[in-house]
Order: structure tokens, then C-alpha cells, then sequence
């Protein structure tokens, strides 16, 4: 699940939770060794370089996203 918190107009939050099952030795050898914790935090990083170097808002949809039923 990835959430995105405004904290104010130029500085937004992005929280990540995962739940990942390693299956075989290789995955869970990776899982032991913290490999699926650097990727994710890496792609993070990398998310945030592309995002920081648009400059602005894309003029993409501002709409709200609401779970079912609520």
C-alpha cells in the first residue's frame, strides 16, 4: 500500500508497506540479507528524483481516491 501525505504545498509524505513471501533459497537468502529493503528504498529514491525534476504539477487528474464502499 502506498499512502501520500501533504505536509504543505511543496513537501509531500509517501509511506510504503509491503508484505512479500521469499519463495525458494535465493528469495530467502535476499530476505536475510535485507536485498528486498535496499531495492524498495532505492526505488523510493529514484521515484522522488523523477518526481523533484518535473519542476511541477504534471496537469494530470486532481481528483480524490475514495475505497469502496466508504
Amino acid at each position: 500500500m502506498v499512502t501520500f501525505h501533504r505536509i504543505d504545498d511543496g513537501v509531500t509524505k509517501v509511506m510504503l508497506q509491503m508484505q512479500a513471501q521469499p519463495e525458494g533459497v535465493v528469495e530467502k537468502v535476499g530476505d536475510t540479507v535485507g536485498m528486498l529493503d535496499r531495492q524498495v528504498k532505492k526505488d523510493l529514491e529514484r521515484f522522488r528524483s523523477f518526481i523533484e525534476s518535473r519542476g511541477g504539477e504534471t496537469g494530470a487528474w486532481r481528483g480524490e481516491v475514495t475505497r469502496p464502499g466508504g
